[in-house]
């Protein structure tokens, strides 16, 4: 019996090495099999992901915005996503295509000019990857808006064609274009050159002095009596140069806008003699109108504070005027329209009356 079974463990025992080469060999194409067999989706041309983990990119400019200044910058592409945690992301490189990083920080916020609200921000944040343009902007992409001018450091992966080789961050306001080579940091500022020399919010009120409009004169020959003169004051609460007016867009090619924020008065007490024995009451209501030089404002006069903008009285009024650039300004009108409503008895009567001041331009900015 033992002999027998020797017999069979010898013929069995060569073999066993090729036996258990199969089973590792099978095991291996299996592995590779599974492995080939990656069923997470792939993404679309143009998807942008928040995937932290990339690394800082090599290279970034600095570019700005109507609000804010970013340095930006690209990183090369990529064919996977940064792991989440030690895991493979949940998602592919569309087929044939890459991931590109794009990395953005907020380094200082700059004194927006704007005429509406909610806040119209005519920009654009694009990843240029061989010459075509992919979003930045938008639900998923770089979160910097005129409304949260306090945004910090963003990163963002985009799902883009091949593995391109010319990469750049492009920044647009209305038609102009900032550009950021990704290979080197170096900046194609063009016409937002102009919005380097915005002051810093800090820088802005540091410098800034109130301006007082001076003595007012009556524009109307009307009964109206202003009462207590001496205390119907106007200033110029600040005032600033700019290429750009979120709502208007660039002024136009060798000129700015001259941004000018009033405080006017909030309240005049008037009356109207009138010979009666007892006094006429008079509600007034105020309005308010300036031109710079003999022009008009360009957009209507707005509540600064009803435009997000930054107030320091009880009320401001925002004008905004298109001016020669780098040239002294006109003259300032401001005008206080006041109608005056009184009541004696049912009978009520409705005046008009106007009063005005003029700052000259060599004391604004």
């Amino acid at each position: 019996m033992q002999d027998a079974i020797k017999q069979r463990l010898g013929r069995t025992l060569p073999f066993v090495p090729l036996v258990l080469g199969l089973v590792v060999l099978a095991l291996a194409v299996a592995v590779v099999v599974v492995k080939k067999s990656d069923d997470r989706p792939r993404a679309e041309v143009g998807d942008v992901f928040a995937n932290p983990g990339g690394g800082a990119v090599k290279h970034r400019g600095e570019v700005f915005l109507p609000w804010i200044r970013l340095d930006v910058g690209a990183g090369e592409p990529r064919d996977e996503l940064p792991d989440l945690l030690g895991a493979d992301a949940n998602v592919r490189a569309p087929k044939g295509g890459s991931f590109v990083q794009v990395q953005a920080r907020n380094t200082g916020g700059v004194l927006l000019s704007t005429v509406t609200w909610p806040y119209t921000a005519d920009v654009e944040l694009l990843l240029r990857a061989d010459g075509t343009d992919y979003s930045l902007s938008g639900p998923g992409g770089l979160n910097y808006t005129a409304a949260d001018p306090n945004s910090t450091s963003e990163e963002r992966w985009v799902a883009v064609k091949g593995h391109p080789k010319d990469l750049a961050v492009v920044v647009r306001i209305g038609d102009e274009e900032q550009v950021v080579d990704a290979s080197d940091g170096s900046v194609e500022l063009g016409r937002a050159a102009e919005l380097a020399a915005l002051p810093t919010v800090q820088e802005h009120f540091q410098n800034r002095k109130d301006i007082g409009c001076g003595r007012f004169r009556r524009t109307d020959d009307s009964p109206v009596q202003i009462d207590y003169p001496k205390s119907v004051e106007c200033k110029v609460q600040q005032t600033l140069r700019t290429p750009y007016v979120d709502g208007i867009g660039w002024a136009e090619p060798g000129h700015e806008f001259l941004v000018v924020q009033i405080e006017p008065p909030d309240y005049v007490d008037v009356s109207v003699p009138d010979g009666a024995p007892t006094a006429t009451s008079f509600q007034d209501t105020l309005s308010h109108s300036a031109e710079l030089g003999g022009s008009a404002s360009l957009s209507e006069p707005a509540d600064t504070k009803a435009l997000g903008q930054y107030v320091l009285g009880p009320t401001a009024v925002q004008f905004v005027f298109d001016v020669a650039k780098d040239k002294p300004a006109g003259a300032l009108t401001i005008t206080t329209h006041i109608r005056a409503r009184g009541q004696r008895g049912f009978a009520f009567r409705t005046e008009h009356a106007g009063i005005e001041w003029t700052v000259p331009g060599r004391k604004l900015a």
